[in-house]
């Protein structure tokens, strides 16, 4: 079910930059700071139904609303998202990353120890050169930042593509050259593959620069370590996502040993999120409720068990 926004605007970052975000869910909710995935916006949440918790989508540097940051690194991210909480009047939260949005969530929760409740690790991008990027599309995107001028070429052919197709053709596009697994091919053929598309035309509307740095800090050497990571972790990915392999799951709970990893049979890299949507959720008012000492709705308690 596609959402409104309950709020969308810009806030201005200490520097000066523009931050673009959107507002989903219950404004009284526990805090969730939402980290898009690649290469998508704040708009990205909106293909899902979102209740209980009040979830924050920022737009990175580069996509959507936002300024461009050129050159920013994983680890300036947290910074962006502390001033964003702060302008929201937030002072704790959970922190949740999805596809390339979670080397940025798994950053705030290694660098805002004191802020961040808990981190939700959504079929996300795993640091590179630890042996599961093969048979996946990520290691094509990892290869990119490798070869020199390909990152640009392909972005630059990308975005031309997203721009300049209407989201329903480049959709039918996808359904069939997209090799897709059949459980991405379900939910995709509805109203939720023409978001995912129109999320990817918001987010380079304004250029490939956004874009460029996300290949760039996938593929080089991330500047903190996920092994730092000490808040209450969920993990959740699909066995056929071959956008991101499952292996990447597995290792990120290697490197985050207390991490609750919950693997989906016969998902894949966006049925995951539309099918487990509301059991993702209610990890998030599990962290509220046992670690953050924070009361939720009795609503909230009727969602299944995390894992679930």
């Amino acid at each position: 079910m596609q959402q409104d926004q309950i709020k969308r605007d810009t806030i201005l970052l200490p520097d000066g930059r523009r931050l673009g975000y959107a507002e989903y869910g219950d404004p009284d909710g526990p805090p969730v700071m939402y980290c898009h995935g690649f290469p998508s916006c704040r708009l990205e949440p909106g293909m899902v139904e979102i209740s209980g918790v009040r979830l924050v989508a920022l737009d990175r540097p580069g996509y959507g609303r936002s300024d461009p940051r050129p050159g920013r690194r994983l680890a300036d991210w947290p910074a962006d998202v502390a001033a964003a909480a702060d302008a929201l009047g937030i002072d704790r939260f959970a922190v949740a990353g999805v596809s390339g949005g979670a080397p940025y969530a798994a950053a705030c929760a290694a660098l805002l120890p004191g802020r961040v409740t808990g981190l939700a690790l959504i079929c996300g991008i795993a640091p590179p050169n630890m042996g599961w990027e093969a048979g996946g599309a990520a290691a094509q995107l990892m290869m990119l930042d490798r070869l020199p001028g390909s990152a640009t070429l392909a972005v630059g052919v990308g975005r031309r593509l997203v721009l300049g197709l209407r989201s329903a053709s480049l959709l039918r596009a996808l359904l069939r050259f997209g090799r897709l697994p059949e459980a991405d091919r379900r939910v995709l053929a509805g109203r939720a593959g023409i978001h995912v598309l129109d999320s990817f035309r918001e987010a380079l509307r304004n250029g490939p620069q956004g874009a460029l740095d996300d290949v760039r800090n996938f593929a080089q050497p991330w500047n903190f370590h996920v092994g730092d990571i000490a808040v209450p972790t969920v993990i959740w990915h699909g066995d056929m996502d071959n956008q991101v392999p499952v292996a990447a799951a597995e290792v990120y709970a290697r490197l985050i040993s207390h991490a609750q990893l919950c693997i989906k049979d016969g998902e894949g890299h966006f049925s995951l999120v539309v099918q487990y949507n509301r059991t993702i959720i209610s990890s998030f008012f599990a962290i509220a409720e046992r670690y953050a000492l924070t009361d939720v709705t009795s609503a909230a308690r009727t969602f299944p068990p995390a894992g679930g």
